[in-house]
């Protein structure tokens, strides 16, 4: 076989896999929305104080009725809101407006370093509890306010697994920070050991 029909099977082989591995995505119910750019979040947020966000997470009185999220459109067949994926300037940003940040990972990982405030939920942990007992985990939060889930980054998904089951209890504002503890430490911003 000549040096260009090796070049053009492997084009054909790299072109097949991307378009299952997009099918496999979609239909997961799992799966990760390729085109969200964390659209839900209206622009004025950059001008919101802290105290102007209503999606508090630490807000259960009730008196949290306007929105600075738009609703999202995104239900799963199963009727939960999808959990969105966020960039790292969008996570510093609600983290600046006190958005609760959840880390996923084990409780050894999280007191080697974590995202300053974040709490620790451990995926491990949660997941094989009953759904009664994950909402007496969660009943002190807002259903309302915005969470970020985030783990370590790069080949980690206990954060989205996690996002899920958070958002499965009607959780209508969870979100997955996939560049994780790793990237937000590299960038300097906020972190506690």
């Amino acid at each position: 076989m000549n040096k260009t029909g090796l070049i053009k099977q492997v084009l054909i082989i790299l072109v097949f896999s991307c378009i299952v591995a997009l099918i496999v995505n979609a239909v997961n119910p799992k799966g990760i929305s390729v085109f969200d750019n964390g659209s839900r979040y209206s622009k004025d947020i950059q001008e919101k104080t802290i105290t102007d966000i209503p999606n508090n997470p630490y807000d259960t009185s009730g008196n949290n009725q306007q929105k600075t999220l738009d609703k999202p459109p995104n239900i799963s067949d199963e009727g939960f809101v999808k959990p969105q994926n966020v960039n790292l300037e969008l996570a510093k940003l609600l983290f600046d407006k006190n958005a609760l940040f959840i880390d996923s990972r084990t409780k050894p990982e999280y007191d080697s370093g974590h995202v300053k405030g974040a709490l620790n939920i451990s995926y491990n942990d949660f997941a094989p509890k009953s759904k009664e007992e994950k909402m007496e985990i969660m009943k002190k939060y807002n259903k309302e306010g915005t969470i970020i889930c985030y783990c370590t980054g790069g080949d980690c998904e206990v954060s989205i697994d996690l996002a899920y089951e958070i958002a499965k209890l009607g959780f209508n504002y969870v979100n997955i920070y996939r560049g994780g503890y790793k990237e937000w430490e590299e960038k300097g911003y906020p972190v506690e050991k």
